[in-house]
């Protein structure tokens, strides 16, 4: 079974939405852009107990009780040995045939203005246009019957999850069931006890012996007043809650912590997961914002558990999780990515995630990346580290809250730019390129030759981004090349020869070419002098000598030793207009 799309009409925020979705899907965007809503569109749909709960004015888009409200999933049932679809096939009955491939299930809510609140039905089937009404009494419908919801906010009530499931949680066991009654006659045996100490408390015995005389002052019959304690035990379980014991600790303490709650209430969901009652529903968590109150380490942890192929034996098999943090995604494979964005109007791009091969043994380092850059609004890729130490350093120059602004810069060290261009093109999320441009060997060519490689990336890059790349943004890209062509005068010779197309491409692909490489055009920029001056050394050659070597290290110690006119030098040079194209201003 696999979940497809969603589509939302005239609910809350959200006027019109239609998403793809999978099975498990991750939501993200701005705060108050309706990723609550989103989930509460799941939970109309799927959860009794929010149904019982009714649908106002409010509920629906800016008031408008003229339009209903609706909400249609579209199921994929196609494969007829899964043991949900099984399940879902058996409840469907006539709404569909046995060659059907898929399923549509659609809430609706018609606002009723003599009540002042909303009735609604719930139909299926397999023709979008043609779908059945399921029984219904009260808030209860047939697809009650298949789906058990799970809601998980970000604020859990770990006592009150409890007290809701002792039954499903304390299960006696058959085998002891003998060692079991005695002792609950053990208990029942020392509660009497206790009620016999009550009882002989003098506090007690006093008023006691005070009020039977009171009494029959208004009748005055053959009877006395006694006071017999009457405590007992109606559920043995009814005040169990968890505490917390050290192994190197003789003493237990209470679960108070908020983090150390939340992982409880996982643990708890995981073990009724097991009860064969709810395993004969299909089970959807729908989890609010899980990283809240938990230190990184455990928000790691708890993508561990989510995500991790072994962790929870594939029980979170349909998962939809609202979250702002890169650290619950860290273990995050085979997702759906969904951004919810305002432009004008609320709207949503979606775009399934796996991890590459090559990346699975490091996918920790690339997930964590890739989810820093899909929570932004803009994104800088660039080649490596110094790239985002000496940017990062200007971009605070000019504008100190530029992250706030929802600006990134992200290296692609390692991994390269089209993973990032890919995600992030299918997420409407607007990204920059800065490119070397590099000259290197020929692979196995014999005698050695060498070839424009910026160019070549350049090229790939444009054909990545639309294949249907335009002839005048091509790059030629010479194959023939000596080795003098890695000589600096060489590249930026090759760059001032295709200067017009570079500034083409630079408006029509966000693609900025440097004229050299990093070392070179900063130096250019800053002037050589001062360039020699940040790194102390005499020459250009043995600075830009000394930056590369030591790259990282050095660019560090560089940009500590920028000054606000050197910062400005630098974004206003043309060499770095990516900076100003991040910052939505015209290079």
């Amino acid at each position: 079974m696999e979940f497809k799309s969603i589509e939302i009409k005239n609910f809350r925020n959200f006027k019109t939405l239609k998403v793809k979705i999978g099975n498990k899907n991750i939501f993200f965007g701005m705060n108050d852009i309706g990723k609550t809503n989103f989930l509460f569109a799941l939970r109309y749909l799927f959860d009794r107990d929010i149904r019982k709960q009714d649908l106002v004015d409010s509920d629906f888009h800016k008031r408008n009780v003229s339009s209903n409200i609706e909400i249609v999933v579209e199921i994929d049932i196609s494969d007829i040995n899964s043991v949900d679809v099984q399940k879902l096939r058996a409840k469907l009955k006539g709404a569909i045939s046995s060659n059907d491939k898929k399923v549509y299930i659609k809430f609706e809510a018609t606002y009723n203005n003599q009540i002042k609140c909303a009735e609604i039905k719930i139909q299926w089937g397999s023709n979008r246009n043609k779908l059945r009404d399921m029984h219904s009494s009260n808030s209860f419908f047939e697809i009650d019957n298949v789906f058990n919801v799970n809601y998980i906010n970000s604020y859990v009530d770990l006592h009150n999850l409890f007290r809701k499931n002792l039954r499903s949680l304390i299960k006696n066991v058959k085998e002891k069931e003998e060692v079991d009654n005695k002792t609950e006659m053990t208990i029942k045996a020392k509660v009497d006890e206790i009620n016999q100490e009550i009882a002989n408390l003098s506090g007690i015995q006093t008023f006691q012996d005070k009020l039977t005389p009171a009494y029959k002052k208004m009748r005055d019959e053959k009877v006395s007043i006694r006071l017999k304690p009457y405590f007992v035990i109606n559920n043995l379980y009814s005040n169990i809650i968890p505490f917390i014991h050290q192994d190197d600790d003789s003493n237990e303490y209470p679960a108070a912590g908020e983090g150390r709650k939340k992982l409880l209430t996982y643990a708890v969901y995981d073990i009724l997961s097991e009860d064969p009652e709810i395993e004969k529903k299909i089970n959807i968590f729908l989890i609010e914002e899980p990283e809240t109150h938990l230190h990184r380490s455990m928000q790691s942890a708890l993508s561990h558990f989510l995500f991790g192929s072994n962790t929870n034996d594939n029980k979170m098999k349909y998962l939809f999780i609202s979250t702002h943090s890169s650290f619950v995604l860290s273990e995050m494979d085979g997702v759906n990515l969904v951004r919810l964005y305002n432009d004008d109007k609320i709207v949503a791009a979606s775009k399934s995630y796996i991890v590459p091969d090559e990346w699975k043994h490091a996918k920790k380092k690339l997930n964590r990346a890739l989810s820093e850059a899909i929570f932004a609004d803009t994104v800088l890729l660039v080649e490596g580290e110094s790239e985002c130490i000496l940017f990062e350093r200007v971009l605070t120059e000019i504008d100190p809250f530029y992250e706030s602004k929802g600006i990134v810069i992200l290296s692609v060290e390692g991994v390269g730019f089209k993973p990032y261009v890919n995600i992030l093109s299918a997420l409407g999320i607007k990204y920059v390129i800065k490119t070397d441009n590099d000259v290197a060997k020929v692979p196995k060519a014999n005698p050695v030759k060498y070839k424009q490689v910026g160019f070549e990336r350049v090229n790939g890059l444009m054909k990545y981004i639309n294949k249907s790349i335009d002839s005048e943004c091509i790059l030629s890209v010479n194959n023939e090349l000596t080795e003098d062509s890695k000589l600096l005068q060489y590249r930026r010779q090759y760059y001032e020869e295709n200067k017009e197309k570079l500034d083409v491409i630079r408006k029509k692909y966000r693609i900025f070419l440097s004229h050299s490489d990093l070392e070179e055009d900063l130096c250019d920029c800053l002037n050589k002098s001062r360039f020699c001056e940040l790194l102390n050394e005499n020459t250009a050659a043995d600075a830009i000598k000394r930056l590369k070597s030591k790259k990282h290290h050095k660019m560090v110690d560089l940009v500590s030793k920028l000054k606000k006119t050197d910062c400005n030098k630098i974004y206003h040079d043309y060499t770095f207009a990516c900076l100003m194209e991040v910052c939505n201003e015209t290079p």
